[in-house]
């Protein structure tokens, strides 16, 4: 019976010795983990995003560990949809509209779009080709 007890201790320090050896180890050996930082400048305070509609919209490089959702012009046609709920004003309903829609040629085919007014292309207009 002593015997038991002594083997159920040694396992039992074991054990804890184990635990604790895993939860100290990133603390004790820590992989440096360097997030990609991509800088671009902002607008200043009060001033538009787009100042005007012949402005192209920005570019986002993509690296290793991030791939942006949209970069520069986001087609109508090929876009997925999540693409299409990352532009302004579209959510899951008018991008559904928009694929169900395609293809889309033109301004005037954004326009026929239930839901898409004249706020909403004018927004569009600069962000998306056809």
């Amino acid at each position: 019976m002593i015997n038991n007890e002594r083997g159920w201790t040694l396992g039992l320090g074991a054990g804890v010795l184990l635990v604790g050896a895993l939860a100290l180890g990133p603390v004790l050996l820590p992989r440096p983990q360097v997030p990609t930082v991509t800088r671009i400048t902002l607008p200043a305070p009060g001033v538009p995003a787009l100042p005007n509609a012949s402005a192209e919209p920005p570019t986002f490089p993509t690296t290793a560990s991030i791939a942006p959702l949209i970069s520069g012009r986001v087609n109508l046609n090929t876009a997925s949809q999540e693409q299409l709920e990352a532009l302004p004003k579209v959510g899951p309903s008018m991008a559904l509209k928009i694929i169900a829609a395609r293809p889309i040629r033109s301004q005037a085919d954004l326009d026929a779009i239930k839901g898409v007014g004249e706020a909403t292309l004018k927004l569009l207009s600069p962000l998306v080709s056809y």
